[in-house]
């Protein structure tokens, strides 16, 4: 029973970790207008350790949180600064507090008698066939 619980909380990280790689990455191609696409192709989600003791580490480019930030003065033409209102490009915080929330509650309610059912006959179909 362990090994099928320890299954199901690595394959929700992985699936979870790949989702908000595919969002965000979304997210950002209607955001920015891409340069280089350094932002998009250096980003990845790793799942390290096993079990109950698996980890999800989503690895980032550190200049993605900058990006998030509203800039609170604008320059004008003229050379002076203006309050702005402006919101930052919201790639960054928006997608990890989605997918944190997410991904706690499809550990703490997903896994049901039918997720274990489904587990056990792959299991069962990956030995016998």
């Amino acid at each position: 029973m362990d090994a099928i619980r320890d299954r199901f909380i690595e394959n929700t990280l992985r699936d979870e970790g790949n989702r908000f790689i595919k969002n965000q990455g979304v997210a950002i191609k209607t955001a920015t207008k891409s340069r280089t696409g350094n932002l998009i192709r250096n980003r990845k989600a790793l799942v390290s350790g096993t079990g109950a003791n698996a980890k999800l580490h989503i690895d980032v480019p550190s200049y993605a949180r900058f990006l998030d930030i509203r800039s609170k003065f604008k320059r004008s033409r003229r050379g002076q600064s203006k309050r702005s209102s402006g919101k930052g490009l919201r790639i960054y915080n928006r997608f990890v507090m989605g997918h944190y929330y997410g991904l706690a509650e499809r550990l703490q309610f997903g896994y049901t008698q039918e997720t274990i059912d489904l587990i056990r006959s792959k299991w069962e179909g990956g030995f016998n066939g």
